[in-house]
């Protein structure tokens, strides 16, 4: 008999390789919050938050009285969410935006989710996003940057992730998708002690190759 059931190992999972939750806020913060915030102050409407885990953006959200809807399918993380007075929907992202009105939100964030996905359901989400965002709207997708072979050590930690999605190939897919701009920024460098000596654009090149950053995010305006 299992001791645990798979979706409390999930949870215990991100605790150990995640993070603590107090850092992943902190990050989280400083990375997205800035932005968000000034498309919030403009549209005034809802943000959604795919795969909301241990709920760190949404706290984020909520503190800055920012309305904010999670969707995650782990119940055990949505429960405890909802029981911090958050709004969590323990349900498909997917399905739920299928059935989200058209042009009802300021942005869509889904942070370390899509490599969970395949490629046809991260297609449908991008295009889903796209209906549901009003004009002026942003979608932000981080995701590990595969790009890199030491950021490939951190993707294998997690045996629920499936799709390895270069930066150029997400970038691509969102503005195959109907956003502009698009942009990405790539973050988590390795510490420079850790790389080789650059002494030449070879050497550049194999360092990105190698110790490239372990996460990226594509930005994509409506």
């Amino acid at each position: 008999m299992m001791s645990i059931s798979w979706n409390e190992f999930m949870d215990r999972h991100a605790d150990k390789f995640r993070g603590s939750v107090e850092s992943i806020k902190q990050v989280q913060e400083r990375r997205y919050k800035g932005k968000v915030q000034a498309i919030y102050d403009s549209l005034q409407k809802p943000v959604l938050d795919i795969g909301s885990g241990r709920g760190e953006w949404l706290t984020i959200l909520h503190e800055a009285h920012i309305p904010a809807i999670g969707i995650e399918l782990n119940p055990l993380q949505a429960q405890r969410l909802i029981e911090q007075g958050l709004t969590v929907h323990c349900e498909d992202a997917i399905k739920y935006l299928r059935n989200r009105p058209a042009d009802s939100l300021s942005v869509v964030t889904a942070f370390q989710v899509v490599e969970h996905w395949s490629a046809p359901l991260v297609w449908e989400a991008i295009n889903l996003a796209y209906n549901a965002l009003s004009t002026g709207g942003l979608l932000i997708l981080e995701t590990v940057n595969v790009s890199s072979v030491w950021a490939w050590n951190h993707f294998a930690y997690d045996p629920t992730h499936t799709l390895p999605l270069p930066p150029d190939l997400l970038k691509f897919m969102v503005e195959q998708a109907g956003f502009e701009p698009v942009t990405v920024e790539f973050f988590a460098s390795v510490p420079e002690h850790m790389q080789l000596p650059v002494n030449s654009p070879q050497v550049h090149a194999l360092n990105q190759w190698l110790y490239g950053p372990q996460d990226y995010a594509v930005f994509g305006m409506k």
